[in-house]
């Protein structure tokens, strides 16, 4: 295993990627960090290099407890890396398969805090576009955002054009899957998405392959089994097909702070139970995935 990357030496494999792999690292200060590596054939590949540049620079600026800061990169190097603040936190996905759907309080604490994230992610000019369980870790102090600015550059690779799609299936807005690079409000339609997942345990538009998935994103709509009444206009509105209709992110935490309970950031529902299973595999494991892997697949299709 390689050892160092830059001034950081690599303890260890933190997960694996569409597009490169996280190491856990450290500083030449003992400080613990996370580490991501671009695999060598998305390097080799000058458009996938200038994306990755200009989302670096953009996703740099973004300052806020709720998202995990990109704190150094080298776009340059033979391989690409980038340095981002290591949460050690299971993410929302792995909680879920553990603990079932939160509250409905529980719920309205975790979109509070993940609106605040998004507001933060687009005050500074950047948008998420792959708002995912997967990229929310859950700490001691509530959610925090992880892999901001990576999903564009990821689909500008040649290895991902082919299949044309920027972020998850269920949780990419249908601007994005229509070749769109996504915007603040797709951002909000992903946070639809989670809310709805996290309250139901349910995918947010159901089972199934990629196309069918994205059949039902543009043509059906969302599952809104299970989602308790006073959660459904919320979720509807940010979830709505125009972006222009979609709340904003301050909206979207306005209209949920006032009912939040005050305690934890994130609990399972008292009378729930844990499921037995995933009804969703690829969200019931801590190995991520990307737009990477969801657009070869949608293009091997």
């Amino acid at each position: 295993m390689q050892r160092t990357c830059g001034p950081y030496t690599l303890l260890s494999v933190l997960g694996g990627t569409g597009f490169g792999r996280v190491h856990l690292g450290r500083t030449d200060k003992g400080a613990r960090v996370a580490v991501r590596v671009i695999r060598p054939e998305f390097a080799a590949d000058a458009w996938f290099r200038a994306c990755l540049r200009d989302e670096v620079e953009v996703a740099s600026k973004v300052r806020h407890p709720r998202v995990a800061a990109l704190l150094d990169a080298d776009t340059e190097a033979g391989v690409p890396w980038l340095v981002t603040e290591y949460v050690p936190a299971p993410s929302l996905a792995v909680m879920l398969a553990r603990c079932g759907p939160l509250s409905v309080d529980g719920v309205r604490r975790l979109g509070v805090h993940l609106a605040e994230a998004l507001e933060a992610i687009h005050e500074a000019g950047a948008v998420h576009r792959d708002l995912r369980p997967r990229n929310v870790l859950i700490t001691g102090d509530g959610p925090c955002v992880v892999d901001v600015g990576i999903c564009r550059a990821a689909a500008a690779s040649p290895l991902t054009r082919g299949g044309g799609l920027l972020g998850t299936p269920g949780y990419a807005a249908p601007e994005q899957l229509l070749n769109g690079p996504g915007e603040p409000a797709s951002d909000v339609f992903a946070l639809g998405s989670v809310l709805l997942h996290t309250a139901t345990w349910r995918p947010p538009f159901g089972t199934g392959d990629v196309a069918t998935v994205l059949h039902r994103v543009l043509r059906v709509g969302p599952d809104l089994r299970g989602l308790a009444p006073e959660l459904v206009p919320l979720v509807l509105s940010c979830l709505h097909p125009d972006p222009a209709l979609r709340p904003s992110p301050g909206e979207v935490r306005e209209r949920l702070a006032p009912e939040a309970a005050p305690e934890r950031a994130a609990q399972p529902a008292a009378d729930a139970e844990p499921p037995a299973s995933a009804p969703e595999p690829a969200e019931a494991v801590p190995e991520p995935r990307t737009p990477a892997d969801d657009a070869e697949e949608l293009a091997a299709r």
